[in-house]
């Protein structure tokens, strides 16, 4: 089911990709105390040009002084950020030229594609990367066991890490997304201090 964008009730906007993006944004912006800042959940990647185009004709927008549009690389950060940048294009929002980079007043767009760093990969990627080096140790001889006994690599590898870590946890079932409500991933991380700068810029955004 196609979604569609919330009501308008912040003058800051943060597009996310999925359930998980949304609840670990949720989580990431209590932590830095941005309560500002409203989430639109816009689905997966082919949905945001048609959610974008929905958004900006809705009666309450021209509240909105700031936009943050945050999605996975996938295989390409360059290709994402382009797609992203299609996307506000054909909205007519301001168009960043570079990831992190404000554009336009009122509204300021800014997008980041994650992990960030030109690299391939998703949101999982980075939470892989704040999980202690001693239990990343073990969890990748697991699969290296698992991938010499099938006989292939596991199929999309960086989700099966994160969730393979949540299954040790106390409540083994949590999403990616409910582990960040449950302080399950270190919000603090080094890794993760872009995300955070990238919250705050558009968070505290004239």
């Amino acid at each position: 089911m196609r979604l569609r964008p919330q009501q308008i009730s912040s003058n800051v906007q943060l597009f996310i990709e999925g359930k998980d993006s949304e609840g670990f944004f949720e989580a990431m912006g209590r932590r830095l105390n941005l309560n500002a800042i409203q989430l639109q959940n816009f689905g997966g990647i082919a949905d945001l040009r048609r959610f974008l185009h929905a958004f900006v004709r809705m009666s309450d927008f021209s509240r909105v002084r700031t936009i943050g549009i945050v999605r996975d690389a996938e295989r390409s950060e360059l290709g994402a950020f382009n797609s992203v940048r299609g996307a506000l294009e054909y909205a007519s929002l301001p168009v960043p030229s570079a990831t992190g980079q404000l554009e336009g007043y009122r509204p300021a767009v800014s997008v980041m594609i994650l992990p960030g760093g030109g690299r391939a990969g998703m949101l999982e990627t980075l939470l892989w990367e704040t999980i202690p080096d001693d239990v990343r140790c073990c969890i990748d001889s697991f699969f290296t066991c698992i991938e010499d006994l099938r006989g292939e690599a596991l199929h999309r590898r960086h989700k099966a890490r994160a969730m393979a870590y949540l299954s040790t946890k106390r409540k083994p079932q949590v999403s990616v997304g409910d582990a960040a409500r449950r302080t399950y991933w270190d919000l603090d991380h080094e890794v993760l201090k872009p995300v955070r700068e990238f919250l705050q810029t558009i968070g505290t955004a004239v």
